[in-house]
């Protein structure tokens, strides 16, 4: 599969499930609209590419993904101490696996793209709770650890920060996330349902 067509089927699925009124499960603390706009300026944004000095390009979903990261942190108060450490150990695992990766082919398991994802969605799940948290931590981590293998270990010129692999890891891995935190959310939910009849 071509880059960017599991970005596109992954934001129709998304859209859809919207319609279908399924927004608490993949964020809670903000509005249906307000998510549709968002997928609406990102994909708008996806065509336009900023040129810079020596050669750098960069794309303005990047720079979009960013910006609306570093907005949530604040506006929903969650930069605490825990949550910087979560999104460095989101990109130090980001740059870990795509250097494995690159070293052998070896640690290929079913598909980088794929590893990458269902690895980081299973440790967000497992570390934050809140999806707007799950969110910033893990587009600032995997913005993080893009511009680190860009910039530093895979440097070339003409240089593009924003490609559409990175968007395509970049929505599994939050999608892969809010399915694993909602199954066990629903899961526990039953139990603790299941164990008060019982009591009772």
């Amino acid at each position: 599969m071509n880059p960017g067509y599991l970005s596109f089927l992954l934001l129709c699925i998304t859209c859809i499930l919207l319609f279908f009124g399924w927004k608490n499960q993949i964020i809670q603390e903000v509005s249906r609209r307000t998510i549709l706009l968002f997928l609406m300026l990102w994909t708008f944004f996806l065509f336009i590419n900023i040129p810079f000095a020596g050669g750098y390009i960069v794309n303005l979903s990047y720079l979009f993904m960013v910006i609306t990261s570093v907005y949530v942190t604040y506006r929903f108060q969650i930069v605490t101490l825990n949550f910087f450490l979560y999104f460095i150990f989101i990109s130090t695992l980001y740059v870990l696996f795509q250097m494995l990766y690159f070293i052998d082919p070896m640690f290929i398991i079913y598909h980088p793209k794929v590893d990458i994802a269902v690895v980081l969605a299973l440790l967000s799940a497992s570390l934050i709770k809140n999806s707007l948290e799950q969110f910033a931590a893990i587009t600032l981590g995997m913005i993080f650890g893009d511009i680190i293998l860009s910039l530093f270990i895979f440097h070339k010129s003409p240089l593009q920060l924003g490609t559409f692999e990175l968007y395509d890891m970049w929505l599994l891995t939050f999608i892969t996330c809010r399915v694993i935190s909602e199954v066990v959310n629903r899961g526990y939910q039953g139990l603790k349902q299941y164990f008060v009849k019982i009591k009772n």
